[in-house]
């Protein structure tokens, strides 16, 4: 590899580009087990010696200087890491959460959470709460989308879907994300009081059992704001 501080090879070069990532400047913007998880993820067939290369490169250290014992702890790191993938657009996150947001408006007795999950850029599961309509605690909106999600691709592992949900997942609903390997768990707003992403339990920070969920959110407050006046208006 060459030791000039600003190269990339052009075979790594082609590729992250697929992420805006033109220089080396760019690229140590992010961690680089970040940037390999990206790559395996748009890229499955790449080998660890792309994130070998990567380590070089932002340590600036010759490829050929990694002993057999540096590449095992670069690995390991890797692997101590919690699960990402491609970045999403952001207009796309926008529309999801919006498209749930209006299926939770559309329930008039119910605390207004919805939820749709995604595959391959298609709706394949939608929910709201119907927890006050069917004397059910377990129906949370997240469940109902999981369950429809399910029947629609006949099987209960949904390892390539999305789930966009307006606000904070519970620990019950939380459960079910990481036993149906939802890629992607984007969520609205925090539930500060029973929220178990980011506000009380952090379930998916644990890596030793979290292989499959990366986590995006909060992204915007105004879909807690909907829950607030939903309460107020019920007082």
């Amino acid at each position: 590899m060459n030791s000039n501080n600003n190269f990339i090879p052009y075979y790594l070069r082609s590729k992250l580009s697929e992420f805006g990532i033109n220089n080396k400047q760019q690229l140590l913007k992010h961690d680089y087990w970040l940037v390999f998880q990206w790559l395996k993820d748009k890229f499955p067939s790449i080998s660890f010696n792309y994130l070998f290369d990567l380590f070089c490169i932002y340590n600036a250290i010759e490829f050929s200087n990694l002993t057999v014992q540096d590449k095992v702890k670069i690995k390991h790191e890797y692997k101590r890491q919690t699960p990402h993938y491609a970045p999403l657009k952001s207009e796309s996150i926008d529309y999801y959460l919006d498209y749930a947001s209006n299926v939770a408006q559309q329930n008039g007795t119910d605390i207004p959470i919805g939820a749709v999950i995604v595959k391959d850029g298609q709706i394949i599961g939608c929910g709201t709460n119907n927890v006050i309509t069917t004397n059910n605690i377990t129906h949370h909106a997240e469940i109902i989308a999981i369950n429809a999600a399910a029947q629609k691709i006949s099987s209960h592992r949904l390892d390539n879907c999305d789930l966009y949900v307006t606000v904070e997942p519970c620990l019950m609903c939380a459960g079910a994300i990481l036993q149906s390997r939802i890629k992607r768990l984007i969520f609205g707003a925090v539930e500060p009081k029973t929220g178990a992403i980011s506000s009380q339990y952090k379930v998916f920070t644990n890596n030793n059992v979290n292989k499959h969920t990366e986590i995006i959110g909060p992204i915007n407050t105004k879909y807690a704001q909907d829950l607030k006046n939903f309460l107020q208006r019920k007082r």
